[in-house]
């Protein structure tokens, strides 16, 4: 099996975009494997699992390590949020952002040369950026080229009209403060996050730890809270809309530990919503188009999930600091690793 040092990725790339283009694996697999149990969300029942031990460590490790909010993602400003946030379970060791503690990794970082209130003020144009799928494209193209370059980006593919583009190029200067696309040992590198945190190690989250089967990434134990107000819970189902890595790369295995009256689930693109079971794993391809929603305020309570992520392909190895193929690239699709116990012991399918 093939072997990827990190030392040998450039800097302009994170390493699992690198040792995915090397190998060709969007055209070989990603656009065309499927899973042999199909679906869109596969949930799972914990054989093995102390709920009440878990939820109740949980709480611990909060007050022992404390609780980060994740960082404003929608420009440069550095912002945490006090309603959705919690721990990093894994860290990079070699992060660029020394600023950043190790138990806050995972949990966001702001982006270079772009407005804070572009996408904060006029939301319905990152609602366009989502459905073309340039969620991803607009920031690199920012970070490396600069302010002007993003909002040229955005009238390209018919985000912003022309009128819009005069408009934003006359009222912010442009900012090239990065000048260069860094990637390598960043927020976007998913597969730096490959080291246990002590929070993941904390009395019994590390009865998880022992149970996972394949190297972790970008993991972390995520909170949505003070949500106490209707205005509180519509901002927050409008802004949790997302997209992450594909589950070749990155395959999450969501953990519910609280959900009082069903208030609480995730919500799927041309697939519906699905109230989250405590106790209950969830697995989905976390590529398409996702949210964690609250349909109702809930003054006091939280929501707690345990996000487990997997490298389901490659395994590291720390004394040689590489990735290394494992018995299931190319040959298993990552969903089926996981109801087959190759991810995490333990689990059952529920059909």
């Amino acid at each position: 099996m093939k072997k990827f040092y990190v030392k040998d990725c450039p800097d302009h790339k994170p390493v699992h975009i690198w040792i995915g283009e090397s190998l060709g694996m969007e055209e070989k697999f990603i656009n065309k494997m499927k899973p042999k149990n199909p679906d869109v969300l596969y949930e799972f029942e914990d054989t093995l699992l102390d709920l009440e031990k878990l939820k109740e460590d949980s709480e611990k490790a909060f007050e022992e390590y404390g609780w980060y909010g994740f960082l404003n993602i929608f420009g440069g400003k550095f912002a945490r949020s006090d309603g959705y946030g919690g721990l990093s379970l894994v860290y990079n060791k070699d992060y660029r952002y020394e600023n950043i503690p190790d138990n806050a990794q995972t949990l966001g970082y702001p982006r270079s040369n772009f407005p804070d209130e572009l996408f904060t003020e006029n939301f319905e144009l990152f609602e366009k950026v989502m459905e073309k799928r340039l969620d991803k494209d607009i920031w690199s193209e920012a970070q490396e080229f600069g302010m002007h370059h993003a909002f040229r980006f955005l009238h390209k593919h018919e985000i912003i009209d022309e009128q819009k583009l005069n408009e934003l190029l006359a009222k912010f200067p442009d900012r090239k403060d990065v000048g260069e696309r860094i990637n390598l040992n960043t927020y976007s590198d998913t597969w730096g996050f490959n080291r246990w945190s002590d929070p993941a190690k904390y009395g019994y989250l590390n009865e998880i730890v022992k149970r996972v089967k394949r190297s972790p990434v970008r993991s972390r134990l995520a909170q949505i809270k003070n949500i106490d107000t209707e205005e509180r819970k519509e901002q927050a189902n409008k802004y949790l809309w997302h997209r992450d890595d594909t589950w070749f790369y990155e395959l999450r295995i969501n953990l519910s530990l609280h959900n009082e009256n069903n208030v609480y689930g995730i919500e799927i693109e041309n697939y519906g919503s699905k109230p989250f079971i405590p106790g209950n794993w969830y697995v989905w391809d976390t590529y398409v188009t996702h949210r964690p929603y609250v349909n109702q305020a809930m003054p006091g309570k939280a929501r707690t999930n345990y996000v487990l992520a997997v490298n389901p392909w490659f395994d590291w190895i720390e004394e040689e600091q590489c990735w290394v193929q494992n018995e299931f690239y190319g040959e298993k699709h990552p969903a089926d690793m996981v109801i087959e116990g190759d991810a995490i012991e333990g689990l059952k399918l529920v059909q």
